[in-house]
């Protein structure tokens, strides 16, 4: 997750999945006349420039935003123009009056599932938007990869390197009502119009390469170069069992399938 090279070669998944949910949401949003354009976790900065600049009607300025310095360099040196910039941001940390009211449009794709605090980071997207402003947002709500973290946390070989697992998991995975949760979050920050779709939303790679390179370009563990393709072994293996016998899913790891389920938020200011 901290190799931006790595991630640029192998985030199909992010790339495809954004531009499937903008062109979903195109017609809802209320597109603004030389609008302000905020990505929220941009990574790398491809979908930033490659989707969202190239898509957004009207767009004079697009900013990319992320927690991981590597990541905004890489963004920076490779993607930035006169009318796309990238700032180093924590969406969970205090907000800079500099930001605060900025933007009419904030989007975030596959993120926000890594935010413990979803309060204050809802709070702040609600703060930079301007009066009238709106948000698309989709992240990950249940994984199987999340299940197969805690397992592999327990597991003599691996369990030297999977520290703070709780970290890297949905705040919603295990929640009896995953909606009501977030809606309760969204309301709270502020938000006058919210729309919450949960869905199960499977995503299956060309070939065992992509599928490999996806899943590792997100491990957020410090997994020793020697041993990787051993963990990214008994991470699938863990991943198949926990698909076929906690969710019954038909399809997984052995046919290149990451299964999830998925919040897509379309929320208005």
């Amino acid at each position: 997750m901290n190799n931006a090279t790595l991630y640029n070669q192998c985030n199909v998944q992010q790339t495809t999945s954004a531009s499937k949910h903008l062109e979903e949401f195109m017609h809802k949003i209320e597109w603004k006349k030389d609008s302000r354009v905020l990505d929220i976790g941009c990574g790398d900065g491809s979908v930033t420039n490659n989707v969202l600049k190239k898509s957004v009607p009207n767009c004079k300025k697009v900013t990319g935003c992320d927690i991981n310095k590597d990541m905004i360099d890489f963004a920076k040196e490779h993607f930035a123009s006169e009318d796309v910039d990238f700032i180093v941001l924590d969406i969970s940390s205090e907000l800079p009056d500099y930001l605060r009211g900025q933007f009419h449009h904030a989007f975030s794709f596959y993120v926000m599932h890594w935010v413990q605090n979803q309060q204050y980071a809802f709070k702040n997207i609600y703060d930079m938007l301007k009066i009238g402003g709106d948000c698309l947002i989709a992240f990950v709500a249940q994984a199987t990869i999340f299940d197969a973290y805690k397992i592999l946390a327990q597991n003599n070989r691996w369990r030297e390197w999977i520290h703070g697992v709780e970290r890297f998991i949905s705040p919603y995975h295990e929640a009896r009502d995953p909606i009501d949760k977030l809606r309760q979050i969204v309301l709270k920050a502020g938000f006058s119009k919210t729309e919450i779709q949960y869905r199960r939303s499977p995503y299956k790679y060309a070939t065992s390469e992509l599928f490999r390179g996806g899943i590792r370009a997100i491990i957020p563990f410090a997994i020793p170069e020697e041993h990787f393709e051993d963990f990214l072994d008994d991470l699938f293996d863990v991943m198949q069992q926990v698909d076929i016998e906690k969710y019954n899913n038909e399809k997984s790891t052995p046919e290149f399938v990451h299964n999830f389920s998925l919040f897509l938020l379309y929320m208005k200011k």
